[in-house]
């Protein structure tokens, strides 16, 4: 089992690195360093500003899944269990979406399979944001459609291409859930029949598959859709106003005529990119974001590296410092609450 984690994380990163290779191959290191001497680092903190207002409303809405009301986790825990899962991301692509859950169920007593039910929830709305998004850059934006092509590698503007785009999502998906529903019926016949210690591991098992799927099924509780859906809004909206942000930097809204439209079209892009399991987005974001720049708005490849560089550094530099300092902040707050708790319950 550690080997397969350590070929999987070495994967990783080699793949990482071969898209390193190719968003900096065609670009001279001194024409890097050029393209950053005007830069105005000024519009680092309206950016770090965008980036964590962006994962705190991400954790207000998971919020919003929490079915029992009587373990509910603190607003301070939820933001430092989305910070602590990007930081665990970095190293180790993908398995911060399962450290994040479990952080946080310890803090509260909950199931770990459950809170993981939630966070698989959370991601098929995301993947479901970023389809409709994308469909309007495809449908709204984008003046020549088949350059999109030329990005991806695949002609997305055929309908073709989209129905077995769909069709896999929804195949997957029915897979995914019969295969819940059946793993679940045949541990409750074995638990039936078993006895002992057998028994009492098949009921485990159960009750994982179980609690799991309550997360899943949290949705169905969710009481105030339309506060969830402006949060699912809002927080596109702060990774568009990242993007944008970056443009001043590089003073590109005024060399390069790139606004908002611009902006929504780099962050569907970006999404794309940074889908793709190399550690915290290294090398995928940097190659998509470059390409995109050069090929939509004819950016020359060195401003658009410098600018993919800086910003994802930016963004790995706000989540390695601030996760360990929202760890403590929260550790602190737990133990605070513990004690007025304590303080409450001892007898006058």
């Amino acid at each position: 089992m550690q080997t397969k984690k350590f070929l999987k994380v070495l994967g990783s990163v080699a793949l990482g690195v071969l898209f390193l290779w190719l968003a900096f191959r065609e670009v001279e290191f001194s024409e890097l360093i050029e393209s950053t001497r005007g830069m105005s680092w000024f519009w680092i903190l309206p950016f770090t500003a965008a980036t964590l207002l962006a994962h705190y409303i991400r954790a207000i809405r998971w919020e919003m899944l929490f079915t029992n009301k009587e373990k509910v986790p603190a607003k301070t825990t939820l933001f430092t269990g989305v910070l602590f899962g990007y930081l665990v991301n970095i190293p180790l692509p993908r398995v911060g979406e399962v450290a994040r859950p479990v952080y946080v169920a310890r803090q509260v007593d909950e199931s770990n399979s459950k809170i993981i039910g939630t966070i698989v929830l959370e991601r098929v709305v995301d993947l479901l944001g970023m389809l409709l998004l994308m469909a309007f850059v495809v449908v709204f934006l984008i003046a020549d459609p088949q350059v999109l092509s030329r990005l991806f590698g695949i002609d997305i503007t055929n309908p073709e291409t989209q129905f077995n785009f769909i069709l896999t999502l929804g195949k997957y998906g029915l897979i995914a859930f019969a295969g819940i529903g059946v793993l679940y019926w045949l541990f409750k016949k074995a638990s039936e029949r078993t006895e002992g210690r057998v028994s009492d591991f098949v009921y485990k098992i159960q009750r994982i598959i179980k609690t799991f799927v309550d997360g899943l099924l949290a949705i169905r509780e969710l009481k105030n859709w339309p506060l969830f859906i402006f949060h699912s809004i809002l927080i596109w909206v702060f990774y568009i106003g990242m993007t944008y942000i970056g443009f001043w930097m590089f003073n590109m809204q005024e060399v390069f005529d790139l606004g908002i439209t611009e902006a929504i079209v780099l962050t569907v892009v970006s999404a794309v990119g940074i889908s793709i399991p190399t550690p915290g987005g290294i090398g995928t974001y940097h190659l998509f974001i470059t390409k995109a720049l050069f090929i939509f708005y004819a950016v020359p490849e060195a401003t658009g590296l410098a600018y993919a560089t800086i910003a994802h550094a930016t963004t790995l530099i706000i989540i390695i410092i601030s996760s360990p300092l929202l760890l403590t902040i929260d550790k602190f707050v737990m133990m605070k609450n513990e004690e007025q708790k304590s303080t409450e319950n001892i007898p006058d």
